[in-house]
């Protein structure tokens, strides 16, 4: 993502000479023929040339351009005089500034662009970009409402540069407005897909980051579903599982639940290597899922991903094989579930054949586990949506998914209806 102030200052130098660059033509025409234009004094027109040369030269001569510059302000009468000299001031102290820091240029160009702004010869398209440039100094120097403001103005005179929705909302956000500023994006991104353009990956990270980072983790959710609609990548799919489930406080919320986020990992084929089969391996193991467990590791061990000779995965190996011999078989739980009166029993067997990959029979205990009444209904609501998602059935799954009503299992159904709706990209 461009900074706000790297945007500004730039715009600044490229609009100064572009701007010089149209007036000279000016100067260049016959008294007679320039007789309709703004009057121009000897003084003002020498110091011009003279400037604009010294400014255009290869290396620039910055003193030769103080000194003509300096002349035109003490000549300029007029306020097109003012706007001319005021115009090349601006570029020159863009040039002096050259090499300091962000904070140090803001300071230095604000005052230009100040007057520009206030003065009426300024031309009103101008006036748009140098208030959209005063911003990106406001945001320099971190006075974030009145960059916010200031955005706002520039929308309003017209401006329409690309980036200016972002920087409004950037400018919102961190001026304390986190929902005012993402709302702000929200505009931007439905532009751009109004315009037939896919919003930048950017806008999406920056979204989700500070929503999460204020607690508003279904916004920021939503902005994630967003991102990986359209940029569902294996990487992306990966990071978002470990930024939502394993990382900060949320490593604590979610360390009962992990197993489901490994689930989606390999859903979504984004494991990375050798460390999330051994971890989805000793989740498994530590939610009563000895099956699964050595389903994992013989995954991994198929894939080349985890060697025979891997310590950790030796021991996990042996545990798996020690919790299957002393559990009931999937058939004998789903015997028993039919009989109990209550669904919990179904739901183990759910789990059982899920661990097993074998998710037409995990759904077929899950529902029967949902019509006999489980202990945990958000549970079994989000395991049976889990097993139709991979089994093919996106209705049934995103039905199962929505009635899943209480954290923490809601927040990773969420994650899993975005994987419903958008499957990471091939």
């Amino acid at each position: 993502m461009k900074k706000v102030s790297k945007i500004a200052l730039a715009g600044a130098l490229v609009v100064s000479i572009n701007g010089a660059a149209l007036i000279a033509p000016a100067f260049a025409k016959k008294k007679e023929e320039a007789a309709a234009g703004p009057t121009i004094s000897k003084e003002v027109r020498d110091g011009f040339v003279t400037a604009k040369a010294a400014l255009e030269a290869t290396p620039k001569d910055l003193p030769k351009a103080e000194a003509s510059i300096a002349a035109m302000d003490a000549a300029a009468k007029s306020d097109y005089e003012k706007y001319i000299a005021s115009s090349l001031r601006l570029a020159l102290v863009n040039a002096q500034s050259t090499g300091q820091t962000d904070a140090q240029r803001a300071a230095a160009l604000a005052p230009m662009l100040d007057a520009l702004i206030a003065n009426p010869a300024t031309p009103k398209n101008e006036v748009a970009i140098r208030t959209n440039e005063r911003a990106g100094l406001s945001f320099t120097q971190k006075k974030y409402a009145e960059a916010a403001a200031g955005y706002q103005k520039a929308k309003d005179l017209g401006y329409t540069d690309a980036d200016l929705l972002l920087n409004m909302a950037r400018s919102k956000v961190e001026a304390g407005d986190v929902d005012g500023g993402v709302a702000a994006l929200d505009q931007a991104v439905k532009a751009e897909e109004a315009a037939g353009r896919v919003p930048p990956e950017a806008w999406y990270k920056y979204a989700f980051t500070r929503l999460y980072k204020a607690g508003k983790d279904e916004a920021g959710d939503a902005w994630t579903a967003g991102w990986l609609s359209h940029y569902g990548t294996k990487q992306n799919w990966r990071a978002a599982i470990y930024t939502f489930g394993f990382q900060g406080p949320n490593a604590a919320k979610y360390s009962k639940n992990r197993v489901d986020l490994f689930r989606l990992m390999w859903a979504t084929k984004s494991q990375a290597g050798q460390t999330e089969y051994l971890q989805y391996a000793d989740s498994a193991l530590k939610v009563g899922l000895p099956n699964e467990a050595k389903v994992v590791l013989d995954e991994g061990a198929a894939a080349n991903v985890v060697p025979a000779t891997n310590v950790l995965g030796k021991e996990l190996s042996g545990l798996a094989k020690t919790g299957i011999a002393g559990s009931t078989p999937a058939a004998t739980k789903e015997k028993n579930a039919q009989a109990a009166a209550k669904g919990d029993l179904a739901g183990q067997a759910g789990d059982a054949y899920f661990g097993s990959r074998n998710y037409t029979k995990a759904v077929e205990m899950y529902r029967l586990a949902e019509s006999k009444g489980p202990t945990d209904a958000d549970r079994n609501s989000l395991h049976l949506g889990m097993a139709l998602a991979l089994s093919g059935d996106k209705e049934g799954a995103k039905a199962a998914l929505a009635k899943v009503a209480s954290e923490p299992n809601k927040s990773i159904a969420r994650l899993w209806q975005t994987y419903v709706a958008a499957p990471p990209a091939a």
